[in-house]
């Protein structure tokens, strides 16, 4: 009987060892690209946040759709991105604001992601629910 309950208490302490090992700690899942940009961010609730190494989805670029047409467009030549509503398909309208002073619309899917690190951690927000991305 006592061998028995010997074992169950190895047999316990064994696992738990073996599945507190497994575990590893918070990792940056914000890819830090080639080129660092500067940006503030404005959500829908008007909570601004300033992140380095901007990205998204990983690249140093949007994107989207203009019409029927995909366009790419580099962060090094943009000013700002605002939101100007909802669109179709599960996709969210933009005016990207150029350093050139032209203006683009494009349209951006709902569920991809704007990343980059600030100060306190790492930053994610999906374009739905941004407001406003100003570059520095």
């Amino acid at each position: 009987m006592r061998i028995k309950r010997s074992f169950g208490v190895f047999a316990a302490l064994f696992v738990w060892v073996m599945l507190v090992g497994m575990g590893k700690g918070p990792g940056s899942d914000v890819p830090v690209p080639e080129i660092s940009f500067n940006a503030t961010v404005k959500d829908d609730q008007e909570i601004t946040t300033k992140v380095t190494n901007a990205s998204w989805e990983g690249n140093i670029f949007f994107i989207g759709n203009r019409g029927k047409g995909t366009v790419t467009v580099s962060f090094e030549k943009i000013k700002k991105i605002t939101s100007t509503g909802t669109g179709n398909n599960n996709k969210s309208d933009f005016q990207v604001t150029m350093k050139s002073g032209d203006v683009v619309a494009i349209s951006l899917e709902n569920d991809q992601r704007f990343l980059g690190t600030t100060s306190y951690g790492t930053y994610r927000i999906l374009a739905k629910n941004i407001k406003e991305i100003s570059f520095e």
